[in-house]
């Protein structure tokens, strides 16, 4: 109830959140102080890190992003690895290298399914140069981290911030007036903006097409097109904008429930007590219900796709870091 009151004025007509005007002003000279602080230290780091991130609260659909960049990466002959924060993990030993055995609830599900997807380094820690240490001694020679803007104390080459195409920057204000992490202002300062669909002043765009359906008991694969998805069928999403996920169904013309858990949520078995027998998820789901799943559960694989354009420039400024590093 408070996130939907909170969305309305953020996204929406509603303007009751103006009332917080003075936290918000509180907090915006907060961020910019730390900030400032932090680039007043001059920082380097010892290996070619490229931060994913956003200046909004909720999912942009950064994952994906950094999906793509670290297979890109790996086709141009770099061995990347990746460093994550590890929200919503139990794993209290840092840093923490992801290990075959490893379990989702340890480890965060954003980081497991990376490690589990791309089969790269990845690395867990709150503290992230720490992190970006651990996965040097693993030959890692790039660094991508999955989040981290607001980690002033990270040293960073390349900054990308992902921008939701439909949601935008809300009402361009930050907490807890507007949904921004950083004043509007930060965006002009990153090298690259990404946006899924058409935003304004946004250069670079991407899409997200479906894959293909993953059985979450089996790993069977299927074409988009080919599962009998009618009537008795239900949908989950425990994402950062879990509408997200269900647009896309719709618009593959699947019918369906829809039933929507906070972010990063751990699954059990109750949770699917009263779904329909045909349940859809997104990967990120997937991870966390494989241990209890049957075999009429599904999750949709999603790749990014992104501007040509983008990737040229990308490539340029890799190519121009490299030569400063030689």
């Amino acid at each position: 109830m408070l996130e939907r009151l909170f969305n309305k004025a953020w996204y929406g007509t509603s303007r009751w959140t103006l009332c917080l005007l003075p936290l918000a002003w509180l907090y915006a000279w907060v961020v910019k102080r730390k900030r400032r602080q932090a680039m007043e230290q001059e920082k380097t780091s010892p290996v070619t890190t490229i931060v994913v991130g956003n200046i909004t609260v909720g999912g942009t659909g950064k994952t994906p992003i950094v999906q793509a960049l670290v297979r890109f990466l790996k086709k141009q002959g770099y061995q990347p690895g990746i460093i994550s924060r590890g929200y919503g993990g139990d794993c209290n030993v840092f840093p923490h290298l992801i290990e075959q055995h490893d379990t989702v609830s340890w480890t965060g599900d954003e980081p497991f399914m990376l490690a589990k997807s791309l089969q790269v380094p990845v690395v867990i820690d709150p503290v992230r140069t720490r992190g970006i240490q651990r996965l040097m001694e693993q030959g890692v020679d790039i660094v991508v981290s999955d989040d981290g803007l607001q980690h002033y104390d990270m040293a960073r080459d390349i900054e990308i911030c992902v921008v939701d195409g439909v949601r935008g920057l809300g009402n361009g204000n930050v907490l807890p007036v507007g949904p921004l992490r950083e004043p509007y202002e930060r965006i002009n300062s990153v090298d690259f903006v990404l946006a899924s669909g058409h935003v304004k002043e946004v250069e670079y765009q991407f899409s997200f097409h479906p894959r293909a359906w993953v059985n979450v008991k089996t790993n069977e694969e299927r074409p988009v097109d080919s599962l009998e998805l009618q009537g008795q069928c239900s949908a989950i999403a425990g994402i950062g904008n879990p509408q997200k996920f269900f647009n896309t169904l719709e618009a593959l013309g699947v019918e369906f429930q829809s039933k929507a858990f906070p972010d990063h949520h751990a699954y059990n078995e109750a949770d699917f007590r009263d779904l329909a027998p045909v349940v859809l998820m997104t990967e990120k789901d997937a991870v966390k219900v494989a241990n209890f799943a049957h075999e009429n559960m599904w999750a949709l694989s999603i790749d990014a796709k992104l501007d040509l354009v983008f990737y040229t420039r990308f490539s340029e400024k890799l190519s121009q870091l490299r030569g400063c590093d030689g």
